[in-house]
């Protein structure tokens, strides 16, 4: 919808989808951006520590990092806004509390007990082999509709290197519970971790996190935006008459020429009066994740050995069952370079209780789940877009992630005439 007179444009979702959907909008085009919640950012959600001798310091608790190889889009959007980053490392961790078994991606051997452990040697061999498997398999075109559990079967995995390392790291990326890692596209998770680097030992992506925590490209953009911006606004209902576009919300309705809903996919679909055919046969089949996510001080969900402790720490719990959400904590002192009194985590989906004394926060942040049949309408998303004055846009047009959401609404700014 290339035009050169001044719309009005509604922007339905304040995520990062919404964001720069409603800054690229907002150059040409008069934009109200409505959000749910009392606060903009979606997943970009950064809490002050209340109390202590740490009060005030800033530490992020849905999105975290990204990195200079797999987000050009975002990268250039923060610049855009003069949003400064910091080098961050990225490691993984896995800590298993039944066995004691526990190894760090930058420190394999930081329990001196896997050096003599012939297992621990075999599940090394075990991960270049499938490093090598699957940079094959992308590169033949071969893993077609094969489950990631089916693919692994097919090479011979153990039940081991399946449980420590591929599940781990599967639910850790895309926060997905065990027993449903296996059924996950292979194809998709091959790919994103060659697009990562997670496939080569070496040649690995530099990590960044947002200098004062990523709210603050938040407040940059807030700060530059001549819209209008409604928090605590949930859009009830979007219905589509007369080539206008009418927004029912709580005690009020607004209409608009067009509408950018930026919401999930289930959510999107939910406030459509009345989707067409097309609405619904490529958005109903996406299902969402709530995961529970935990701002504490408890040591206990980090690595018992302090050399252990990564970025990322996977811990399987003593009554871990694998239909269970994955307890994974990032170890923000490190991601953020931190300089606190106290060790500062982010735990997702903890399976053993948080004392009370070491709680700080508590949020439910929403992932996308990736099926075939979800994967299937991703081709076809975007022909949805500027029929009956609609757009859509969001993570899910992708692999569910921050520059995923950024180059969906990317590309409805191209269709306005407006490169980012």
């Amino acid at each position: 919808m290339q035009t050169s007179s001044e719309l009005n444009i509604a922007v339905v979702g304040g995520g990062v989808a919404g964001i720069v959907a409603a800054h690229l909008l907002g150059r040409k085009h008069q934009v109200s951006l409505f959000e749910k919640n009392d606060y903009i950012g979606g997943h970009t959600h950064t809490v002050d520590i209340p109390d202590g001798p740490d009060a005030g310091t800033p530490v992020d608790t849905g999105f975290i990092v990204h990195n200079d190889r797999t987000y050009p889009n975002f990268i250039k959007f923060i610049s855009q806004l003069g949003v400064e980053r910091v080098k961050c490392p990225m490691s993984f961790s896995y800590f298993d509390r039944r066995t004691g078994f526990q190894y760090s991606s930058a420190a394999p051997f930081a329990d001196r007990k896997n050096l003599f452990s012939l297992s621990f040697w075999r599940f090394l061999a075990d991960i270049l082999r499938f490093n090598r498997l699957t940079v094959k398999a992308l590169s033949e075109s071969s893993l077609g509709d094969m489950t990631l559990g089916q693919y692994l079967n097919k090479n011979g995995f153990n039940k081991t290197f399946i449980r420590q390392y591929i599940i781990p790291m599967g639910a850790a990326i895309w926060s997905t519970p065990d027993n449903q890692m296996m059924d996950f596209p292979a194809r998709t998770f091959a790919k994103f971790f060659e697009n990562h680097g997670l496939l080569a030992v070496t040649d690995q992506p530099q990590w960044y996190t947002i200098k004062g925590g990523s709210r603050s490209y938040v407040d940059a953009f807030l700060k530059n935006f001549s819209g209008s911006v409604f928090s605590n606004a949930p859009v009830l209902k979007i219905s589509r008459e007369e080539g206008k576009i009418k927004l029912h919300l709580g005690n009020s309705e607004e209409i608009f020429d067009a509408v950018v809903i930026a919401a999930h996919a289930d959510e999107a679909l939910g406030m459509l009066a009345d989707p067409s055919p097309a609405e619904e046969k490529l958005l109903s089949p996406w299902r969402y994740t709530q995961n529970r996510t935990i701002l504490h001080r408890d040591p206990a969900f980090l690595p018992p050995l302090n050399r252990a402790r990564a970025s990322w720490n996977y811990i399987r719990e003593n009554n871990d069952s694998e239909s269970s959400p994955m307890t994974m904590t990032y170890y923000m002192n490190l991601l953020q370079s931190l300089q606190t009194h106290s060790d500062y985590c982010v735990t997702l989906n903890p399976a053993s209780r948080i004392m009370d004394s070491a709680m700080i926060a508590e949020f439910n942040y929403t992932h996308p789940q990736y099926s075939f049949e979800s994967i299937r309408t991703q081709q076809d998303l975007d022909s949805l877009n500027g029929i009956r004055n609609t757009y859509f846009c969001g993570s899910y047009f992708r692999y569910g992630f921050h520059e995923d959401a950024v180059s969906s609404a990317v590309n409805i700014g191209v269709k306005f005439g407006i490169q980012l």
